[in-house]
């Protein structure tokens, strides 16, 4: 009885350290690869997306249902269209950023070998996250269940990445002196409600502003128009706009979600 019990300790001792193995190897890893991000709950959405990750680096090219492309490096975010990309004010992570932050901060729950991958289980405030990471240590699924919604990142075709971050930034003209965009606070706390948003600048009349395009997290488009003085802001057919002026600024937020519109304009007067 004794020795049965010593080798199943030594069994899942040696399964325990070959995990971590895998895991360390999967934090360190280089790759390039394709994905398709899911969500469902309340509403399904999907977008296709092409990722370079390096250790502490990552750029991300989503190819549908838009094109956009954001990076993060050295500390520093940026995000936007090709060719007008802005600094982010805001962290921009990804599920796999989220799993990883979540993984160093709570622990892991639950490793288990499943046909020669390896399947982390971590519990955490921020959801209930399941990755598959294979053999190489490269990642074949994560997924989280939060607050009634499931999101899915699964891995297709992932490479071996040999480039650095610099010569995959000039690909995408991605430089270090892209032009930073300083919000106000009220904006920084919409942004937090977002999955994602472009900024791109325009004129209305002879002022020029700031437009800010972002899916709520409820999958409803919303726009955002920061001036530096009042301007006539045009919406179309069921949309709805409620500005919000702070000083030496005007915001306008437009949606056509009445829902969405009575959240944030509850946020805003906290």
């Amino acid at each position: 009885m004794r020795k049965t019990l010593i080798l199943v300790c030594i069994i899942a001792f040696t399964v325990a350290a070959l995990c971590q193995s895998f895991i360390d190897l999967f934090l360190t890893n280089s790759y390039f690869g394709r994905r398709v991000v899911t969500e469902r709950g309340a509403s399904n959405k999907s977008r296709i997306e092409l990722v370079y990750r390096w250790p502490e680096d990552k750029i991300v090219q989503v190819l549908s249902p838009l094109v956009l492309i954001w990076a993060k490096h050295s500390g520093s975010f940026v995000m936007g269209e090709p060719n007008n990309l802005r600094v982010s004010p805001l962290e921009i992570l990804d599920l796999e950023d989220l799993f990883i932050r979540q993984m160093k901060q709570t622990g892991i729950s639950k490793t288990e070998k499943v046909d020669g991958k390896y399947k982390v289980v971590v519990d955490s405030p921020s959801g209930l996250f399941t990755a598959i990471i294979n053999e190489k240590g490269y990642p074949e699924r994560i997924t989280r269940v939060f607050q009634g919604v499931t999101t899915e990142l699964v891995y297709e075709d992932v490479q071996p990445l040999s480039q650095k971050f610099e010569d995959i930034a000039s690909k995408y003209n991605i430089r270090a002196s892209e032009t930073t965009v300083n919000f106000p606070n009220e904006i920084k706390e919409i942004l937090q409600t977002v999955s994602w948003y472009t900024i791109s600048r325009l004129r209305i009349g002879e002022e020029q502003v700031i437009l800010i395009m972002a899916n709520h997290k409820s999958g409803s488009i919303l726009k955002i128009v920061y001036a530096s003085k009042q301007v006539n802001v045009n919406t179309e057919q069921n949309e709805k706009m409620l500005q919000c002026n702070g000083q030496g600024y005007f915001i306008y937020i437009i949606t056509q979600d009445d829902e969405v519109l009575r959240q944030i304009k509850q946020l805003l007067e906290k």
